[in-house]
């Protein structure tokens, strides 16, 4: 039954937001870089190339939409925050400067990499494994030039348990709470 929300057609079109946005990036990235500067054209033939060389990767294609909406959400996030912030009556200045400045914005600049890099690892992660499946290594179904060791799919389903990743992630609120804690007393 067809439905207005039934998106199952613009499935064949998966692979142009990942195209753009890698051809974006890459482009952006080169142009800002002063090697580049002044030939834009090479900038813009690399990014192409780029962008098309995603486009065979199966891989890269399925991880960049599903890191796509986790971003868009980290960055709503981070907007409302802001807003509620503003809503108690701080200034946009004054949230701005904290952001960037040299007190707390080396701090704030590693915690969005940080989190940046925990949505692309895990997206990564999370289609590997729905592609080739850490079982099928583990037990040696992929032909991988040499037998893996059964306890590896153990090693990654204890690593990536979400008790050990909350874990993980209060010991790094800890870790940077410490540091902000020591270098200004």
């Amino acid at each position: 039954m067809a439905t207005p929300l039934d998106i199952t057609a613009l499935q064949q079109f998966s692979g142009v937001f990942p195209f753009l946005l890698v051809l974006v990036l890459v482009y952006a990235l080169l142009s800002m870089s002063d090697m580049f500067k002044q030939r834009q054209g090479l900038a813009a033939l690399i990014a192409v190339i780029a962008a098309i060389m995603t486009l065979f990767s199966r891989i890269a294609i399925k991880t960049i939409n599903l890191m796509a909406p986790w971003f868009v959400l980290f960055v709503i996030f981070g907007v409302l925050l802001i807003l509620a912030y503003m809503a108690f009556g701080i200034s946009k200045e004054k949230i701005i400067e904290t952001i960037t400045g040299e007190e707390y914005g080396g701090s704030f600049g590693m915690c969005v990499i940080a989190i940046m890099l925990i949505i692309g690892v895990g997206s990564l992660f999370f289609v590997i494994n729905e592609e080739k499946s850490f079982k099928d290594l583990a037990a040696g179904n992929v032909s991988m030039g040499e037998r893996p060791v059964e306890q590896t799919y153990g090693f990654w389903q204890t690593l990536f348990h979400p008790k050990v990743l909350g874990m993980v992630l209060v010991l790094l609120v800890a870790y940077f709470t410490i540091s902000k804690m020591s270098s200004s007393g």
